[in-house]
């Protein structure tokens, strides 16, 4: 059985006080571990199910599964914004009362444009009137 090292504590703590999900490379840069050591802790950390990650666009993201959040991707910054609002409850229930399963989890991301973002688009098309 694999125990729980320091260093595996240390990327965990990491995640967690992250609202955001984090790239192994972002973590890299918060902490004084190598990156081979990051991917072998989020391997473990992934199995032993203290995380959770998805992959955007060739990068694997990492999260908490001790909350149950979502997420928003802005496609011109590129910043990952947390959602705490989460109104999927009834529609899992339609699901599972239609399709006859049962569903464990969900996990939402939506993409598009951030507040900031669109806000420089509206000055840069001003300006250019």
């Amino acid at each position: 059985m694999e125990r729980t090292t320091k260093n595996r504590k240390s990327v965990l703590e990491i995640i967690k006080e992250s609202e955001v999900p984090l790239t192994a490379y972002c973590i890299s840069k918060q902490c004084d571990i190598s990156l081979p050591t990051i991917y072998r802790a989020l391997d473990f950390l992934t199995r032993s199910g203290e995380i959770k990650s998805f992959t955007w666009e060739h990068y694997t993201y990492y999260y908490s599964s001790a909350e149950h959040k979502h997420f928003f991707r802005c496609t011109s910054c590129e910043r990952l914004f947390p959602l705490y609002e989460c109104s999927v409850q009834d529609y899992e229930k339609h699901l599972e009362e239609t399709m006859g399963i049962e569903i464990d989890e969900h996990f939402i991301l939506f993409s598009g444009t951030c507040k900031e973002c669109l806000q420089n688009k509206i000055q840069k098309e001003n300006r250019e009137l």
